[in-house]
C-alpha cells in the first residue's frame, strides 16, 4: 500500500467526490485520478523511469497536487522545495536528490530557468499555470486524455519524497522518505484525527512542508481539500464558514493572526472539530484564548522532516485547564505516541529516563526516515543508541505525556541549573507588548552563562527591561529569569521562519575558546 494507492482507494470509493477545490475549480475524484494517468505517461515519454526523482517548486495549487499523484504513479520520488527558501537551498536539494525533472508554478519562473541552467539534469520542465517562453503548460504537456499506464512497482524502501532539513545550525541535510514510511504517516494521522470518513479539510500551510502530509492522510478516506495559496486571515475565516471546514492545520503565528482578526467574531465557525497546530509551541496564554475563541477543537502535534508525524499528538478532549495541576501542565504538551511510535526520553548516555526527568526526545518506529543521503556521520549521530534523536529536550509525566522545554542545543547552563531557553520564552511571549523573543546564554565570569533575552515588539506596544525580567521571576523564579532584556526591531529568521540563534549568540562568544 502506498500514497498512490491510497488516492486510488478513494477515486474507487468515492469517485463523484470533490478531491480538490480552488478559485473555483472543483476537481472530482474520478477526474483527477485520470490526471494522474495522462501526467505519468508524459513522464515516460520524456525518457523519466521509476525512481528518476522530480522537483516541485510551486504555492499551494489544484494543479500541482494532481501532478504530484502523477509522479507517484510513475514511482518518481517528489522533492518539495519551499518557495521561501533562496535558490542556493534548491539546487542542494535538487543535486542532491538527483532530480531529472522540474514543476513550477509561473510566479517562480525566474527561480526555476535559474535552477535549470544550473543543474544541467533537468531536462523535463514544466510550468504548472501557463506556458512560457520554451516551457510547456501542464494542460500541452500531458497525454492525450483517454490514457492509461500501469502504476509503477515499488518496494517499501523505495523514495516517495526527499526534504531538506531547514538549516539552521549549518548546511542543510536531506532527509529520504520511503514507501513504508508514507503509510505509517497516514496510519498515525488517520488514527490520531479519528477520521474514517470522508472530511472538508482546508489546506492553507505549504504541501511542501509537514502540512502536506494531511492531505496525503485524508485522501485516502476520500476527503474534500479546500486549497489557499497563500495566507489570509479573514479568507481563512470566510472559507471554514462557507464550505464548512472541519480539520484545519495551521502554525500558532497564524492562529493568533485569527484570533486577533477584527472581524472575526462575525464568522460561523461551529463546523470545526480540528484545529491542528505544530511546528512551535503555543504560550499557555494563547492556548486558553484559543480554546474560548475555537471551542474544544484544539490539537497539538509533534513532526519532524526526519521521522514525519504525527509522532505524537494531544488529542481535543485532553484539553482540561479546569482539572487540576496536572491537566493545567498537559495544556503545552504535545501529548503522547501516536499509533506507530515508541517515544522515550533519554539522557546522553543513553539511559531512558522515568517521569518528571528531562532529557531528549527519542523515538522508534516504522515512520522513522532511512535518513540523510550521502552523510554517514549524521546519520549514525541521528540513531545513535538505537533510537532516531529529535534534537528536543522534553519532560514525561506518569502517564506519558511530553512537554517540550527547549531544543538541546538551546539549553543554558547557567551556575549549574538547565535553563531551557523555551520555557522562558513562553513567559516573555505571554506580555501583551512581545511579539517574539529568542533567549539565549551569553558569557558570565561568575556563572558561566548568564540568561539573556532579545525581544522583538508588537507594532506601537511598549515594555520595560525591569517589567520583563520581574515577570519572568514571578513565574520561573530568579535563575531562569533572564539577567538583562535587549529590545531588538525584528529577530533574524530563517526562510522557514525558525529563529536564527546562533547568528544571536555569535556576537556575545567571539574570541573566545568556548561556546557556551
Amino acid at each position: 500500500m502506498r500514497l498512490i494507492d491510497l488516492f486510488d482507494r478513494a477515486a474507487s470509493l468515492y469517485a463523484d467526490n470533490v478531491f480538490l477545490q480552488q478559485d473555483g475549480i472543483v476537481r472530482r475524484y474520478t477526474e483527477s485520478q485520470q490526471t494522474t494517468h495522462r501526467i505519468a505517461a508524459a513522464l515516460q515519454r520524456e525518457g523519466l523511469v521509476a525512481g528518476d526523482a522530480i522537483g516541485f517548486l510551486m504555492p499551494n495549487d489544484w494543479r500541482g497536487i494532481e501532478t504530484l499523484y502523477g509522479a507517484f504513479r510513475g514511482g518518481h520520488p517528489v522533492v518539495p522545495l519551499n518557495a521561501r527558501n533562496p535558490l542556493a537551498y534548491h539546487l542542494d536539494q535538487l543535486r542532491a536528490a538527483e532530480a531529472r525533472g522540474l514543476v513550477f508554478h509561473s510566479r517562480f519562473e525566474a527561480e526555476a530557468r535559474e535552477a535549470m541552467a544550473r543543474d544541467g539534469r533537468l531536462g523535463c520542465a514544466v510550468c504548472l499555470d501557463r506556458e512560457l517562453d520554451g516551457i510547456p503548460s501542464l494542460e500541452a504537456w500531458m497525454a492525450p486524455e483517454g490514457v492509461q499506464v500501469d502504476t509503477a512497482a515499488v518496494t517499501p524502501e523505495s523514495p516517495w519524497a526527499i526534504f531538506g532539513t531547514s538549516g539552521t545550525t549549518g548546511k542543510s541535510k536531506h532527509v529520504v522518505q520511503t514507501q513504508l514510511t508514507s503509510i505509517a504517516l497516514a496510519w498515525d494521522m488517520l488514527f490520531a484525527l479519528r477520521a474514517h470518513d470522508p472530511v472538508r479539510h482546508l489546506v492553507v500551510a505549504p504541501v511542501s512542508h509537514f502540512a502536506g502530509s494531511f492531505l496525503f492522510a485524508l485522501t485516502g478516506v476520500g476527503s474534500h481539500h479546500v486549497l489557499h495559496a497563500d495566507v489570509d486571515p479573514g479568507a481563512i475565516l470566510e472559507t471554514i464558514q462557507r464550505e464548512r471546514i472541519q480539520i484545519l492545520f495551521l502554525p500558532p503565528t497564524v492562529i493568533r493572526l485569527l484570533m486577533d482578526h477584527p472581524d472575526l467574531g462575525r464568522y460561523d465557525l461551529s463546523s470545526l472539530r480540528a484545529l491542528i497546530y505544530a511546528g512551535a509551541p503555543m504560550t499557555r496564554a494563547d492556548v486558553m484564548r484559543a480554546l474560548d475563541v475555537f471551542g474544544p477543537v484544539l490539537m497539538n502535534m509533534l513532526g519532524q522532516t526526519e521521522a514525519n508525524g504525527p509522532i505524537t499528538f494531544l488529542r481535543q478532549d485532553e484539553y482540561r485547564p479546569d482539572d487540576g495541576e496536572e491537566w493545567a501542565w498537559r495544556l503545552l504538551s504535545i501529548g503522547r505516541p501516536s499509533i506507530t511510535r515508541q517515544v522515550e526520553i533519554m539522557d546522553d548516555e543513553g539511559r531512558l529516563l522515568g517521569p518528571g526527568e528531562a532529557g531528549e526526545v527519542v523515538i522508534r518506529g516504522w515512520g522513522n526516515s532511512a535518513g540523510y543521503i550521502d552523510n554517514p556521520e549524521a546519520n549514525t549521530y541521528l540513531m545513535r543508541h538505537g533510537w532516531l534523536h529529535t534534537g528536543d529536550v522534553g519532560i514525561k509525566d506518569a502517564e506519558g505525556y511530553i512537554v517540550l522545554v527547549d531544543r538541546k542545543k538551546d539549553v543554558i547552563i547557567s551556575g549549574g541549573f538547565n535553563v531551557f531557553s523555551a520555557e522562558v520564552e513562553q513567559v516573555l511571549e505571554s506580555h501583551p507588548a512581545v511579539a517574539a523573543a529568542a533567549v539565549i546564554g551569553v558569557p558570565d565570569e561568575k556563572w558561566g552563562e548568564a540568561v539573556k533575552a532579545l525581544v522583538e515588539l508588537t507594532t506601537d506596544a511598549s515594555a520595560s527591561e525591569d517589567e520583563l525580567i520581574a515577570l519572568c521571576k514571578t513565574a520561573l523564579g530568579s535563575v531562569k529569569a533572564p539577567k538583562s532584556v535587549e529590545f531588538m526591531q525584528e529577530l533574524p529568521r530563517n526562510p522557514a521562519g525558525k529563529l536564527l540563534k546562533r547568528q544571536l549568540r555569535e556576537p556575545f562568544w567571539q574570541g573566545r575558546e568556548r561556546t557556551i
